[in-house]
Formats: structure tokens, sequence, C-alpha cells
């Protein structure tokens, strides 16, 4: 039987979501709502290449305003919109993003920091249901933090994982793993699978604001 993560095996590769991103999807909305619901002004929503994506995310991060401004590009498919932030994670960070994102709908991100903690989180209806460290799975908070614990264990994010185990021993077996098996997680929620060939897609990008 084929692992259910390895489709998602070139997220472990070197490229633009290897070191610090956040790839979230969001049901029923448009790339134009989501964006919207992220504080970006409507007028500054743009067609860009993922070229272009990685252009604009610097000028942000280069910014004044860097701690409250972010870049993020939008993308529609199968009745969800893929939002990709790179060099930042501010709809799984900012819980108000978050709760105004997942309104009446539901929200599935993925964060990224090889210099900090991936996480998975999933949102429903403006309220956090669960959050995970990836290389912590048996540490859940949310309003319903166990709701996906049998999806976990079918992706091999083994939410009965011993706290006491000696994650640097393991480290080299377990990463990149934990970051496509995320992937193979998000799939299974949405249904909705998240290929390499969507960098290449023109995406709607727009500037977005954390408070």
């Amino acid at each position: 039987m084929t692992d259910p993560h390895e489709e998602f095996g070139w997220l472990s590769e070197f490229g633009p979501l290897h070191d610090v991103s956040c790839v979230s999807f969001v049901r029923s909305l448009t790339p134009v709502e989501a964006l919207t619901r992220l504080g970006a002004e409507t007028g500054g929503i743009e067609a860009a290449a993922f070229e272009e994506l990685q252009e604009r995310t610097m000028k942000c991060v280069d910014s004044d305003d860097r701690m409250r401004i972010g870049y993020v590009g939008a993308l529609e498919k199968d009745g969800w919109t893929v939002l990709i932030q790179l060099w930042g994670a501010s709809i799984a960070v900012e819980r108000s993003l978050l709760r105004r994102l997942s309104q009446a709908t539901e929200v599935v991100s993925i964060n990224r920091n090889l210099h900090a903690t991936d996480f998975f989180v999933y949102a429903a209806d403006g309220d956090l249901v669960t959050w995970f460290d990836l290389l912590g799975p048996e540490a859940r908070v949310g309003s319903d933090p166990d709701r996906l614990v049998d999806m976990m264990r079918e992706v091999g994010l083994d939410p009965d994982l011993d706290p006491d185990l000696d994650l640097d021993e393991d480290l080299e077996d377990s990463d990149p793993g934990e970051f496509p098996r995320a992937f193979a997680l998000a799939r299974k929620i949405t249904g909705f699978p998240f290929s390499q060939n969507m960098l290449d897609t023109r995406l709607l990008g727009a500037v977005i604001n954390s408070r």
C-alpha cells in the first residue's frame, strides 16, 4: 500500500516552501473573498506569477510595516481557495485573521518554519478546532483537539507519540517526513491534492493586514 504522504514528497525538497511558509486551504470562498477577509484592499488585488509573489513578499519583509503586513497569493480549484504566504504565517498565527477567514466555512493551515516550529491548524466557523506541533502531535489544543486523531494515524502523524521520546535521535528519520504528512492530512480533510505544478499557476496576490 502506498504511504499517503508520498505524493507530497516534493515538499521535502529545497524550494520556495522549504524554509518559512504557510499554505492554507479555505472551503467555498473565492480568492478575492479570502484575501479581503484577510484585510486586503479590493483595488490592491492583482494577478501574479509565483516569481512575482516572491518578489512582492520580499518588499513586505523589507518594509517598515513588516510586523503588520504580509503578502499572500491565492488560487482556486475544486471548491477550495489555496492561500500561499512565503516568509510568514499570519493566517496560522494571528487568531483574529483565522477567525475572520473561517467564518461560516473551514480552514486548514500548515506552517513551515525550519528556525522554529512547524504546526497544523484546523478551524471552522470562527473556532480553532485543533492545533498541534508536527513534531509533537500528542499535545493538541482547541475546542475539539481529538477530532482529527483517526486521520492523523492514517497519515503517520502519530497522536500517541511518547512525549519522552528523544526527538534528537530520531530527527533524521522523522524530518522532513512530517511536512509531507501534514499535507496528506490536509487532503484527508479537504479532498484537495496540493501539487507542485500549482506553483506554475497564475495567482491573485495582495498585501494583507494583520490588524
